[in-house]
């Protein structure tokens, strides 16, 4: 699954993930990492429970406000473990403000 989304840069990007079993009932997963790759290829893993970047909304549902500080196209994916193995990749399009 990928998602596209644009903002202006200085903006702070939310970044959502639901996790569901084989039944699309809503699971938390084993482990949960993020990782987001900024425009000049800078790679940073953010892991759920060992640092607070990312936060449970609800069950199976989660998300991080990354800090969109650089003009450009950022990737990112979430890497779940069993149960509710999965993955989800997208990118964050970040353009200079025509003001500033």
């Amino acid at each position: 699954m990928s998602d596209n989304y644009n903002y202006l840069i200085g903006e702070t990007g939310r970044i959502s993930v639901s996790i569901a079993d084989g039944g699309n009932v809503a699971g938390d997963p084993g482990a949960l990492r993020l990782k987001v790759k900024t425009p000049i290829g800078t790679v940073t893993a953010y892991v759920f429970g060992a640092s607070g970047e990312i936060v449970k909304d609800s069950v199976g549902h989660y998300h991080a406000d990354i800090l969109l500080d650089t003009i450009g196209t950022w990737a990112w994916r979430w890497e779940s473990d069993a149960p509710n193995a999965g993955a989800s990749e997208g990118v964050l399009v970040v353009k200079k403000s025509v003001v500033i």
